[in-house]
């Protein structure tokens, strides 16, 4: 049987894709197979499969119709043969010849674990900039202890930067755009909590406009719908965490959302969330200093607002 189904969700972006498929073919480790799940609405993909010899382990389609994000994940990972799974997304590569094979050993030293990661080095930052992306001593214990507390950042990475089992049978909520690799972590690691990890970057990933868009990037209301949606699934394990409180108190300030009733602004909360936002409300994280200007409403600041202009100006 295959050890690893190397799972690489397609769209457009041909030279990164290259550079990717690159990556694999350099390879020591060689029992897997390759899945490629296109997106693109042309043949530019096709063809450049075509290009490469990987001895009938290739295995690509194209779907008939554009999936999206992260629908295309799910369609590669949903032809996966092999035990475990590993992502790899097309603007992404493999640090060296040896990391596909370490990655594999890092899941056999840890039969008990069902997810794995590594460390990531990370390009494309301002300047030329790259630096690398690993999680610390603490953060490893947290995350083992309370996956939940993903919500308040990812010490995972990109999905480029994990490993897991098949067996898990979890895919991508196709809700979710920014948070949709923290939700797959948080739920992986609540099935099972153990987790193994490679200090070592053994995949190179990009922080590019390729990597999030910059809508995506600077949308904070759907990042706050998004992260209410994962609130929602682990209100349990964060509705008593004081830093969860400090989180969604910076969040709704940041979208001007001032009270329990103006919630429904990022969707439809259930019952249990709701009380607790009204709850948050009433009671405020005491690390965070409440102003006067914080009550007054969007209406009224308009209004204040040439006014205190041209009072300054005389």
């Amino acid at each position: 049987m295959l050890a690893v189904s190397i799972c690489i969700p397609a769209y457009r972006e041909i030279a990164l894709l290259e550079k990717a498929l690159d990556s694999v073919v350099m390879q020591r480790f060689t029992d897997y197979e390759v899945i490629v799940a296109d997106d693109t609405p042309d043949a530019a993909v096709e063809d450049l499969i075509r290009s490469y010899d990987f001895g009938g382990r290739m295995h690509y389609f194209r779907n008939p119709h554009a999936l999206g994000a992260p629908r295309n994940w799910n369609e590669a990972v949903a032809s996966a043969r092999a035990p475990l799974v590993k992502l790899l997304h097309q603007d992404d590569r493999f640090a060296h010849a040896d990391a596909l094979g370490r990655f594999v050993a890092l899941m056999q030293a840890h039969p008990d674990c069902a997810f794995g990661f590594c460390a990531s080095r990370v390009e494309d930052l301002p300047g030329g900039r790259e630096w690398v992306h690993a999680a610390d001593a603490a953060q490893l214990a947290d995350l083992k202890r309370r996956p939940e507390r993903l919500l308040l950042g990812n010490v995972v990475g990109g999905p480029s930067a994990t490993i897991y089992r098949r067996a898990l049978a979890l895919d991508y909520d196709p809700r979710l755009r920014w948070l949709v690799d923290v939700d797959f972590y948080m739920r992986a690691l609540r099935q099972n909590p153990r987790v193994a990890f490679a200090a070592e970057p053994l995949v190179v990933t990009s922080n590019g406009p390729h990597q999030i868009s910059a809508t995506l990037r600077h949308d904070t209301a759907l990042q706050a719908r998004e992260a209410l949606l994962m609130f929602e699934k682990a209100l349990d394990q964060l509705a008593d965490d004081p830093d969860v409180a400090v989180f969604w108190w910076r969040t709704l300030r940041a979208n001007r959302i001032r009270s329990a009733r103006q919630i429904g602004r990022l969707g439809a909360p259930s019952p249990a969330v709701a009380a607790y936002f009204k709850t948050l409300f009433a009671h405020p994280p005491r690390s965070e200093r409440r102003r006067l200007a914080d009550f007054v409403p969007d209406r009224l600041r308009e209004v204040w607002r040439p006014i205190r202009h041209a009072l300054f100006r005389s």
